[in-house]
C-alpha cells in the first residue's frame, strides 16, 4: 500500500537534509547544497554534526574559507564540537586547495584536541613533510600526532586491563 508524504513532512528532520545537501555537493550542485542548509536552519531545525562537516566541506571546496570559518565558530557556539572526521574533512579540502599554512593551523588545533588525522589525510600531509634537518612546523604537528598515538595506547592498554 503506497501512501503519499507530503514535502513538508519529509522535510522536518535534519538528517533526511544531510543526506540531500551531501548528495547535492558531490552532485556538484553546491548552491543547491547550501540554499538546503539555509533552509533547514530558517525551519528552526539543528543541524548536527554530520550535517556541519558536510555543509564545511562544500564550502572549504568551493573556496570559501570565511564562511566555513564562521559556520565552524556558529557549530561550537551551538554545542556541536568538531569531531576527528570534521577536522580530517577540513584538512583535507585545504590541502586540495594546496593551502598548506591553512590546513597546518587546523591540524594542530585538531591534534591538541586529541584527534588524530586519519589514513586519507596522512597520506596527503606526507609529501609535505620537508627533509630531515630543514625547519619544518608540519614536522613539529607530527611529532605531535606521535605523542597523541601514545597516550591513546597506553588509554587503550589501561582500559582493556580494567575491562578483563
Amino acid at each position: 500500500m503506497a501512501t503519499s508524504i507530503k514535502k513538508d513532512e519529509m522535510m522536518k528532520d535534519a538528517s533526511l537534509y544531510t543526506i540531500l545537501i551531501d548528495g547535492f555537493s558531490k552532485c556538484g550542485n553546491l548552491d543547491m547544497a547550501i540554499d538546503l542548509f539555509d533552509e533547514l536552519l530558517l525551519k528552526g531545525l539543528k543541524p548536527h554534526m554530520k550535517t556541519y562537516t558536510v555543509v564545511l566541506r562544500v564550502l572549504f571546496r568551493e573556496g570559501l574559507s570565511g564562511k566555513a570559518k564562521e559556520l565552524l565558530q556558529n557549530m561550537e557556539e551551538n554545542g556541536c564540537l568538531p569531531n576527528s572526521f570534521t577536522y580530517n574533512v577540513i584538512v583535507r579540502e585545504l590541502l586540495k586547495k594546496n593551502e598548506c599554512r591553512e590546513a597546518e593551523i587546523y591540524l594542530e588545533e585538531m591534534i591538541n584536541r586529541g584527534f588524530v588525522p586519519d589514513y586519507a589525510t596522512f597520506s596527503m600531509l606526507l609529501p609535505l613533510i620537508p627533509n630531515e634537518g630543514q625547519d619544518s612546523r608540519l614536522r613539529n604537528i607530527i611529532q605531535k600526532v606521535k605523542d597523541v598515538e601514545r597516550k591513546d595506547a597506553g588509554i587503550r592498554e589501561l582500559t582493556s586491563r580494567i575491562i578483563s
